[in-house]
């Protein structure tokens, strides 16, 4: 959202909540001022917490997807160990018994 502050320059906001503007000319009392100040200052904490509670979510399945395949990988390990470890046995009885 790109909206037009003055005639020199652009101001670039992310904000979903839109901005409020007021007038240079208009006069704000200064409790105004500091509440308007303060819900902007909410709004951004907020907007912060959404999205840290987005990217834990995020996070936390990659772990949890990563930590499924280390699982299988693990047996697959084993598995194939288990068989190496029968073969070897089968085979020195076999081979070796003179």
């Amino acid at each position: 959202m790109v909206e037009r502050l003055s005639k020199d320059y652009d101001f670039t906001s992310f904000n979903v909540h839109g901005v409020i503007y007021v007038e240079e000319a208009e006069a704000i009392a200064p409790i105004e001022r500091e509440i308007r100040n303060l819900a902007i200052g909410l709004t951004s904490v907020k907007d912060e917490q959404e999205y840290i509670v987005v990217r834990e979510r995020v996070h936390r399945n990659t772990a949890e997807s990563t930590n499924s395949r280390v699982k299988w990988w693990s047996i697959l390990q084993a598995f194939v160990l288990f068989a190496v470890v029968a073969w070897q046995v089968y085979y020195l009885k076999v081979c070796h018994s003179f």
